[in-house]
């Protein structure tokens, strides 16, 4: 694991070769041990290195040897960034600010979930995992993916709300905004039923529980452009300028 990386993780970061050779029982406890340190890491001070250790997690049960490639290239990333600081801050307004994505075309049958969510700067909370259904199309996996990160965003905006409660020069959670790059989606997001085709009759009724949320005004669902997604950056293994784009 020696010598550095610019990225976390190769495009092929989620391709698992199901014929590698499996890691010995010692070698197996300490990439078991190394990913729940990478796991801890990147929750609280280094949110560059989700995607890859979210994938890792999946993989501790039998790991095999290109899995240790993998968890090679985090260490030598690390290596790389060990002076990166995580840099927190807000923008006055008082907004919360979530971004959302789901990677549908990237990851096949198995959709991956990223959000983020900031005050106007850094990664206050972060989320990367996989979506535990089995989605048709991008548009359904986006759905999911919002339906996904309600909990975390009610709970952030409720307690944020709570902390300057009865401190006037504060106003957080005045909005809540949730961006989003699938059109189609944010339809569902805010009119729910109403907007279902043949296509999307079959989404379970509980994927339109954020319509609830968007009709007691508590989130609105804004659009933002692919490139400018920043929880792109949560769901697939990005490179070059890209990463650094993102990450910064």
């Amino acid at each position: 694991m020696s010598g550095s990386s610019l990225t976390p993780a190769a495009s092929h970061l989620f391709s698992v070769n199901d014929n590698g050779v499996k890691l010995n029982r010692k070698e197996a406890d300490a990439f078991h041990r190394n990913v729940a340190r990478l796991l801890f890491l990147s929750k609280r001070a280094r949110p560059d290195i989700h995607s890859a250790s979210a994938f890792l997690c999946t993989r501790v049960q039998s790991p095999n040897i290109d899995d240790n490639k993998k968890l090679g290239r985090v260490m030598r990333h690390l290596r790389e960034t060990i002076f990166l600081a995580l840099v927190l801050g807000w923008d006055e307004t008082g907004n919360i600010y979530w971004s959302v994505d789901a990677s549908f075309e990237f990851t096949k049958i198995w959709p991956h979930i990223g959000a983020v969510m900031s005050l106007g700067t850094g990664a206050l909370i972060a989320m990367s995992t996989k979506q535990k259904l089995n989605a048709t199309s991008s548009t359904e996996a986006e759905l999911v993916g919002v339906s996904d990160s309600m909990p975390f965003n009610m709970w952030a905006t409720y307690f944020f709300k709570a902390q300057v409660c009865g401190v006037s020069k504060y106003n957080m959670g005045k909005r809540n905004v949730l961006f989003q790059d699938n059109e189609s989606c944010i339809k569902f997001a805010n009119n729910g039923k109403a907007s279902s085709s043949k296509r999307t009759r079959h989404i379970n009724i509980r994927y339109f529980f954020v319509t609830y949320r968007v009709k007691k005004k508590e989130i609105e669902i804004n659009y933002c452009l692919t490139k400018e997604m920043i929880g792109d950056f949560f769901t697939k293994p990005l490179q070059g300028a890209s990463f650094t784009k993102f990450r910064n």
